[in-house]
């Protein structure tokens, strides 16, 4: 009797432990390979990859031909398609607020440079 009471608790354990897990595992709708082009006082290309999870990484290459003025984009790309990242150039110590939208196969948004007053806009597209 101890037994089957034991197997019954531990089942029970099991069922109460799937029923309350949360569904985190499935991927980020806007996963895969993104590009485009960033216009403004700083004007280029960028592309980046959105994980499974959601993180951003990707660059971006002014249309300046020194390679010291390219910036790295990271960032999280949320499950509605909201994106807050940073343009970093290291070489400058330069940090660039990065954010926009992400729907279906295409892709917006603003950055500014709020300490040097630059600005301008990003659109691009999935892979």
């Amino acid at each position: 009797m101890k037994k089957i009471l034991l197997i019954a608790l531990v089942i029970t354990a099991n069922i109460i432990s799937i029923s309350c897990s949360n569904n985190n595992d499935e991927p980020n709708p806007y996963q895969g390979n993104w590009s485009g082009n960033i216009n403004g006082d700083i004007a280029g290309t960028w592309s980046g990859n959105v994980s499974s999870s959601g993180n951003f990484n990707g660059t971006v290459i002014p249309y300046s031909t020194t390679p010291d003025h390219n910036f790295v984009l990271s960032g999280h790309v949320n499950g509605n398609g909201s994106l807050v990242a940073t343009m970093k150039n290291t070489t400058y110590n330069i940090t660039i607020d990065f954010v926009g939208t992400f729907q279906n196969n295409q892709s917006n948004g603003t950055w500014i440079f709020n300490g040097a007053g630059m600005q301008g806009t990003w659109n691009g597209t999935k892979e």
